[in-house]
């Protein structure tokens, strides 16, 4: 189905009418747990385009969560002392 010009027009102005929020990576977020993944809806338009959305879900606790939330007891990074320390205790594998 084609879109009118009316609506396209309507559509390529409104991209400047959202916000976006920046996190640094040492932050205590849910958006920086590694059991978090984000949650993306398919853009409006004519272009083929998939937008991140503030909520997601935690693998971990199989629940949907914010991106901002304050994150659990089981929060965990890529370079997380913890999972240093469980790499190192493992002979420097990853544990499987």
């Amino acid at each position: 189905m084609a879109m009118t010009a009316k609506v396209e027009n309507y559509l390529a102005d409104r991209h400047n009418t959202t916000q976006g929020i920046n996190v640094e990576i040492g932050t205590r977020a849910c958006i920086n747990c590694i059991w978090y993944e984000k949650h993306y809806r398919e853009n409006r338009g004519n272009i083929r385009l998939y937008v991140p959305i503030s909520t997601g879900y935690c693998l971990l606790h199989e629940q949907n969560r914010g991106a901002l939330r304050q994150p659990c007891k089981d929060y965990e990074t890529k370079e997380s002392p913890a999972r240093r320390g469980r790499q190192a205790a493992a002979g420097g594998r990853a544990e499987v």
